[in-house]
């Protein structure tokens, strides 16, 4: 077993309510923290000097300085599996365009959608991995990732694989979800068929 500490602060975010609001006082804090751990499972969290003689024989990973330990975050709804820019679109908005307005000349969304279908697996497992280690150094390290910017069955089932290659190559967990992106009720009722009947 490791010790590692102490931290100036642990928020271990116990007894937290599932729902409404939070308050300061709500969340414990330990101050000069350890976490026992083991084979990468938490085995207590507590004042350090305490667990330091409690458990006389284990090996102590010490951080010095003010740091404070807090569980991952989770992002439960992204969309980071795609290529291309939406810089022009952004650009048009700001001249006043309506979003219907850049759809209607094949920009917006249906701009992603060609550029997504025409980047290789590859390609998108490693952009999709780039943007969830950019979010596991904001402290995310579950990332949510829906397909979305296929809009068939054979691109969606292309970014459904890349994004599971993309979770090969990080650190963060990823949790993939078929979620064809569209407004239009005309595609997303036909996106539904595709869905029950081929994937």
């Amino acid at each position: 077993m490791t010790l590692t500490g102490p931290f100036k602060q642990i928020l271990t975010m116990d007894n937290m309510p599932a729902k409404g609001h939070l308050s300061d006082e709500q969340l414990e804090i330990i101050f000069d923290g350890g976490i026992l751990h083991q084979y990468g499972k938490i085995i207590e969290i507590g004042k350090y000097e305490k667990l330091k003689h409690q458990y006389p024989d284990v090996m102590l990973e010490r951080i010095d300085g003010d740091h404070i330990a807090l569980p991952g975050l989770i992002d439960v709804h992204t969309h980071i599996c795609w290529a291309g820019s939406r810089a022009n679109e952004y650009a048009l908005r700001l001249t006043g365009k309506s979003y219907n307005d850049i759809s209607e000349n094949d920009g917006g969304i249906w701009d992603t959608v060609k550029r997504t279908r025409k980047t290789s697996v590859i390609e998108l497992a490693e952009l999709t991995a780039q943007r969830a280690q950019k979010q596991l150094k904001n402290g995310v390290t579950t990332i949510e990732v829906k397909s979305g910017y296929g809009l068939s069955a054979e691109h969606e089932l292309k970014i459904l694989e890349a994004i599971k290659l993309a979770d090969r190559n990080t650190a963060a967990e990823i949790v993939s979800t078929c979620w064809p992106h569209t407004s239009y009720q005309m595609i997303l009722m036909e996106m539904k068929l595709i869905i029950c009947r081929k994937l």
